[in-house]
């Protein structure tokens, strides 16, 4: 059942930010099909461990960001793995700079459990959620903090523009 997927949801103002992170363009389909291009993007990020070549971050807390929307047929969008950062800080490699922007946001938090599929599932439950409520396809964003040390026993928070 779709509602044991989420444990809570609330809507949150969260001020600007930014984030210094290594982006990919995708699509929304391919995604869902679990064959897209997001899980081997963690991999080479961790691979490479880009998240050392990222300068001035403000703490250990990883972002996974959904941005640049394109409606088209597809839904295409950047997807990027990196870090909050403070200003000023050298990008190196293929790494840009996105700026969370101050608003209100709904956080979805995911069932505790293998990070890979309680995210997923969360997801599914969201896109459900947006169906009857307003998203704003600004940005969104998943905080992978704390809770997610050890992967397979994880929580996520998920950020919704609303």
């Amino acid at each position: 059942m779709l509602t044991d997927l989420v444990v809570s949801q609330k809507v949150v103002k969260v001020n600007e930010f930014t984030v210094v992170g290594v982006p990919i363009r995708t699509d929304e389909p391919v995604e869902e099909t679990g064959t897209g291009l997001i899980p081997e993007h963690w991999q080479t990020f961790y691979k490479q461990q880009l998240a050392n070549k990222i300068a001035n971050k403000v703490n250990g807390n990883t972002f996974a960001l959904y941005t640049e929307f394109e409606y088209n047929q597809k839904m295409d969008f950047t997807f990027a793995l990196g870090y909050e950062v403070l200003p000023g800080g050298e990008l190196k490699d293929d790494m840009r700079e996105f700026i969370i922007p101050e608003g209100e946001y709904m956080v979805f938090t995911t069932a505790v459990g293998p990070a890979r599929q309680v995210v997923v599932e969360a997801w599914a439950y969201i896109r459900e959620w947006a169906k009857k409520n307003h998203r704003a396809y600004k940005i969104d964003f998943e905080l992978y903090d704390e809770r997610c040390i050890d992967p397979e026993y994880s929580q996520v928070d998920i950020y919704v523009s609303i």
